[in-house]
């Protein structure tokens, strides 16, 4: 049994993310990343997964390589050009809805903190989406820090990965993190939230969405990892996945 079925084409794409951590070893490195794959859509511990994968030590060593560098964002940016080339839009995007999600943590000694707004005890993902939903980047930190703060690392990356971007919109939250760059404007918009005329975001409804979706996969539905940089990356796989599977 295997998590996902994976067709010629998505294979292909897999060992190109893989060639670059390619070594000696015996072990099938496909194996490996549908064991993550399996790990983070189950839930279920390192040292349970089935033995029809690698050992959860082998698997947990490369799973470490990817944390360690930005192999998994540069293969969504990948992705996502297939996707967005795929649906005949412009090969790169040029606008994004940004939000956070705060997360519960299920572990007593990890790195959280405690959202005084949502009453939430845990991390919040910061998440940037192109204008039809489909996931660029995510960033990790503890649940008190509030969006305006906490967005700043993201901000800088679109620059880095995606500098087609010219304008990114969020919700009041942001305030306060607005930067005018010459490569993108961040937009905060105040919705009329629990008044008599409610009118949602106009385009935001595709990053909440995108935030159910992380939902499906139990390993994030609550946060069982140590570190943000772990969470981080835990997210960073369900993006591959839910892509891979508009391909």
């Amino acid at each position: 049994m295997q998590l996902i079925k994976i067709n010629k084409r998505q294979r292909k794409l897999i060992k190109k993310f893989l060639a670059k951590y390619h070594n000696r070893e015996k072990v099938y490195l496909i194996k490996v990343f549908q064991a993550v794959a399996y790990l983070v859509k189950t839930g279920c511990q390192w040292r349970m997964l089935p033995t029809y994968f690698p050992r959860p030590t082998t698997v947990y060593y490369h799973f470490r390589k990817w944390n360690n560098d930005d192999g998994l964002i540069k293969f969504l940016h990948r992705l996502n050009t297939i996707r967005r080339v795929k649906q005949g839009r412009n090969a790169n995007p040029v606008m994004g809805m940004v939000d956070s999600q705060s997360v519960r943590s299920a572990l007593p000694q990890s790195q959280k903190g405690v959202d005084g707004f949502k009453k939430v005890k845990g991390i919040k993902r910061q998440i940037l989406v192109n204008s039809i939903g489909n996931p660029l980047l995510i960033d990790v930190t503890t649940a008190n820090v509030y969006d305006s703060k906490g967005a700043g690392h993201l901000i800088n990356s679109i620059r880095t990965y995606y500098p087609t971007i010219a304008l990114v919109k969020a919700d009041k939250g942001y305030v306060g993190a607005e930067h005018n760059h010459e490569n993108f404007r961040l937009e905060c918009v105040k919705s009329n939230f629990g008044t008599s005329e409610f009118i949602p975001l106009e385009g935001h409804w595709v990053v909440e969405r995108f935030n159910s979706w992380l939902d499906n996969y139990r390993r994030l539905c609550r946060n069982y990892e140590h570190y943000l940089s772990t969470a981080k990356t835990m997210a960073y796989f369900a993006c591959v996945m839910i892509m891979l599977k508009s391909i």
